[in-house]
């Protein structure tokens, strides 16, 4: 249910490559393109009665549709134009509260273009620790980047906040027709294994088919 062995640890292999710590195949969970990767997610941060999640504004829908089919509310935080469609850092706190599980970064992002730099993501990141919360990292655009910005995991960042990138062979290898994708666990203090959100996502893909 989440994946060949073989297949798992090369994704984790290729992944590790930009990380400062090695991924195993188990931090790997292989799914049927990106777009399972976020019908696992969304489900399993669901699972917590009252639960909401921040979105990016503007975003990719699928993340908010998802989110209401699971009736998983949705806090929206801005993207700020003027600085090159950054997250509106300041405003997270003020909208997340004790029931916030997670946030969603998209980067290279879509629709917007826009690649964050390595002290934007480390802000990103130290919200997150001080929130409490998860970051899904949507980085399916990764290896499509143009111009001199250069593209930073997320994972990066794993050891001052748990990371769950979504990946897949469709964009970067322009494979759209394999449907296969990953959520990849950027966790080096076990904190998703702790709170079973990995036992989780093992779960739902042993039961779910797309």
């Amino acid at each position: 249910g989440v994946g060949l062995p073989a297949a798992r640890s090369a994704v984790a292999e290729h992944l590790s490559q930009g990380v400062p710590y090695k991924l195993s195949a188990d931090d790997i969970f292989l799914t049927a393109g990106g777009t399972q990767a976020i019908e696992v997610i969304i489900p399993v941060l669901a699972q917590t009665a009252g639960a909401n999640i921040l979105l990016p504004r503007p975003g990719y829908p699928n993340y908010e549709a998802r989110a209401a089919f699971n009736k998983l509310e949705v806090r929206h935080f801005d993207l700020i134009p003027e600085k090159g469609w950054e997250i509106d850092v300041d405003s997270l706190e003020s909208i997340a509260d004790k029931n916030t599980t997670a946030m969603l970064i998209i980067n290279p992002n879509n629709p917007c273009g826009s690649v964050y730099s390595y002290e934007h993501l480390a802000k990103v990141a130290e919200v997150a620790r001080k929130l409490g919360i998860l970051v899904i990292a949507d980085e399916v655009y990764g290896k499509l980047v143009l111009g001199n910005a250069p593209f930073i995991p997320m994972g990066v960042f794993g050891h001052i906040a748990p990371v769950l990138s979504i990946g897949s062979l469709s964009k970067s290898w322009i494979v759209p027709g394999w449907r296969l994708g990953w959520v990849a666990v950027y966790d080096p203090t076990k904190i998703l294994e702790e709170t079973k959100i990995s036992t989780s996502i093992t779960n739902y893909l042993n039961v779910s088919t797309d």
